[in-house]
């Protein structure tokens, strides 16, 4: 009887332990579920959807105190993933109150308090500023600034300018100013829902280069931002221009923020 007992606490034990791991290990996933478009969302290893919030453009979370009550933090020491996720697109951030956050493509990713069971993703669109995080990740982004408003960022945050001297399905910037304000290149577009696949194309330069458009003008970085979240090319000579894809006009004429 001795025996029998101790065989049952030992397999208890085991089961306990093995339990334990399993639930860690979930905790500390990150896969990909298929949404209703058939496209591939990020959640964590129980099924839950993570979001991320445009005002986090610079890498630093902005949600705190009551958002973050409705937004909990999603984190994971060393998160464990699998193809075509890839570990290196993974990172952590350090909050203002010392706890720690997992990023992906640097974007702080949350949960929503109201998806309840594995799939929801009810937190999509939210405030027009909360949204699902795909694979293969974003080509092009929305960000939100106190000062800017929206604007069009690439996958990793940093700012993308128009130039008002370019005319649909032209560039206008070569020499010297392409040198200063390289163009963004993409041929393929992963986009959130806030953005339409038709409002961007390609032209191809001069040069050969393969550069990305949106509603027809030429997109471009500028060389002084040193980080995402700059966006110092701002006004830049009255001509150069972040993108507010709410104003921006679909044909003849300006319509990035400030201009």
């Amino acid at each position: 009887m001795r025996r029998n007992a101790i065989r049952v606490l030992w397999s208890f034990l085991l089961y306990a332990v093995f339990a334990g791991l399993a639930v860690a290990q979930a905790m500390d996933s990150i896969m990909l579920r298929k949404a209703p478009d058939g496209s591939s969302i990020l959640t964590d290893g129980k099924g839950m959807t993570l979001y991320y919030y445009t005002k986090d453009t610079d890498g630093q979370s902005a949600c705190y105190d009551g958002c973050e009550k409705a937004w909990p933090v999603f984190y994971a020491a060393s998160p464990s993933v699998s193809a075509p996720l890839q570990a290196a697109d993974f990172g952590t951030v350090t909050r203002t109150d010392g706890s720690k956050q997992t990023t992906y493509h640097g974007w702080p990713l949350y949960y929503w308090f109201k998806d309840k069971s594995p799939g929801d993703m009810t937190g999509e669109g939210v405030g027009s500023v909360w949204y699902v995080l795909k694979a293969p990740s974003y080509t092009v982004m929305v960000a939100t600034s106190p000062t800017l408003g929206n604007y069009l960022v690439d996958g990793q945050g940093n700012a993308l300018y128009y130039f008002t001297k370019d005319k649909v399905g032209m560039s206008g910037c070569n020499g010297d100013c392409i040198k200063n304000w390289p163009a963004f290149t993409a041929s393929n577009f992963v986009l959130p829902s806030n953005l339409k696949a038709g409002d961007f194309g390609t032209i191809t330069r001069a040069d050969g280069v393969v550069q990305a458009t949106y509603r027809g003008y030429p997109l471009y970085y500028w060389k002084k931002d040193m980080k995402r979240g700059d966006a110092t090319g701002q006004g830049v000579g009255s001509v150069w221009f972040v993108v507010d894809p709410a104003k921006f006009m679909t044909s003849g004429g300006s319509g990035g923020t400030g201009s």
